[in-house]
């Protein structure tokens, strides 16, 4: 089996894959501040509930965009698993096309996204990650990184809104019952879900018309399958794309 660890901004998302499917996937909400000891409590008890054997996993694939949680989380996995987990790096066996370089800027969960997409699609691909950021990243059908945009995530949108105006609360991100909203909650789920349904759109169109090929368009992350529908303009929406991707990264460097 091998348990993979996506360290982002808001979440660590971090699953367990058998070797024909995915057995498990959970969230935790990320924090610098724990210790590692807190971090081991909390990945052990969910792994144990899922009622597989430590002893069953051969490989751990972690990504990072938390430095100073990453020692943290190679500590944890360690302690669970006595292995020495895989780092993504640029510097890894990709199956994305080797001559052209990846940005170095891009990161690994980025580069993870890219490469679940292009495996699983074999063409083209833009991936939406609904994460702290909202990020967009575009492969080509022969494994070019084509570039990326980002933008603020949904509910960074919410939070900056709300500790920016005296009046103005936190809501659920969920689609107001109308466009011409009547109560104040309403009027800001309107701005945000609807506002953020062309900001997409208007992204995807941009970029695709850049591309040699329409590209298959993903959705991932946190918020994924609540707002996909909303939008209307995905092929496929896996929330756990970028593990899915760590997965393929551990399969193409074996230890």
């Amino acid at each position: 089996m091998i348990l993979t660890i996506d360290v982002g901004n808001t979440n660590v998302a971090f699953g367990i894959w058998d070797g024909t499917g995915w057995i498990e996937h959970w969230r935790l909400h990320t924090d610098p501040e724990q210790t590692p000891d807190e971090y081991f409590v909390l990945f052990q008890n969910l792994l144990r509930l899922s009622e597989h054997r430590l002893a069953d996993i051969r490989r751990v694939v972690i990504s990072s965009v938390v430095p100073t949680l990453t020692p943290t989380i190679v500590r944890v996995s360690r302690r669970l698993t006595q292995q020495e987990p895989l780092l993504i790096t640029h510097a890894l066996i990709t199956g994305l096309d080797p001559d052209t370089p990846i940005p170095p800027e891009l990161g690994s969960d980025l580069l993870s996204n890219a490469v679940a997409a292009f495996h699983r699609s074999g063409t083209g691909a833009i991936v939406v990650d609904f994460g702290t950021a909202l990020s967009f990243t575009a492969v080509s059908g022969d494994g070019r990184i084509l570039g990326v945009n980002i933008a603020p995530g949904l509910r960074s949108a919410v939070r900056s809104l709300s500790s920016s105006t005296s009046q103005l609360p936190i809501v659920d991100l969920t689609p107001p019952p109308h466009a011409l909203a009547r109560t104040t909650e309403h009027a800001i789920q309107g701005g945000i879900v609807f506002g953020y349904v062309g900001l997409i759109k208007e992204l995807i169109s941009r970029m695709s018309a850049e591309m040699d090929q329409p590209p298959r368009v993903f959705a991932t992350g946190g918020l994924a399958e609540t707002f996909a529908p909303t939008a209307g303009c995905f092929d496929e929406v896996d929330q756990w794309l970028t593990l899915d991707g760590l997965r393929i990264l551990a399969d193409l460097n074996p230890a």
